[in-house]
């Protein structure tokens, strides 16, 4: 051996976006997009049963600013975030679309079904009662959120896929 090698013990290096800090971060905004779509969900469930009388007509304003506040909830969070393998302290669509929509729906069952107060004993329900706008608040709601996390999905998917080599766009074609 000439002249004077160092040794050197393994090098620890970590993946983008693993350190304590950037994941503790990470789970932090995706306890707040859970928590703004519980607040949603809350608001909605007591909100959606506004009327608006005009032209002599009961317009369902409530249901459809309720809709309106779920719709920008999850557009504002699927915009804001890349699809993707995470490699930064900010969550991927996927999850806090995921969370946002648990929120949401977690709020809705905990009103439903919980409480207040909390227990399990049968009770009746005057928040979301057995009619139509409660089932359309409901199956609506339901209905977008499934589009928001499947278009996220979509996009994740995608992201995944045209970061392999050899796929179209990508950069390393296999010759």
């Amino acid at each position: 051996m000439t002249g004077t090698a160092l040794m050197t013990g393994p090098v620890l290096s970590r993946p983008p976006g693993s350190s304590p800090a950037e994941v503790t971060t990470r789970w932090m905004l995706l306890l707040l997009t859970g928590l703004a779509g519980a607040a949603v969900g809350a608001i909605g469930s007591f909100g959606h049963r506004a009327t608006e009388t005009w032209l002599g007509v009961g317009w369902p304003s409530g249901l459809a600013l309720c809709f309106g506040g779920l719709i920008g909830l999850l557009l504002g969070v699927g915009e804001l975030l890349v699809a993707g393998v995470p490699d930064s302290w900010r969550p991927t669509r996927l999850p806090a679309l995921g969370w946002a929509s648990a929120g949401w729906l977690l709020a809705l069952l905990w009103i439903t079904y919980l409480g207040p107060p909390p227990s399990f004993a049968r009770k009746g329900d005057v928040v979301l009662a057995n009619d139509g706008k409660s089932l359309a608040y409901l199956l609506g709601g339901m209905l977008l959120v499934t589009i928001a996390v499947y278009r996220a999905w979509v996009a994740t998917l995608a992201a995944r896929l045209g970061s392999r080599p050899g796929a179209p766009g990508s950069g390393h074609s296999k010759g």
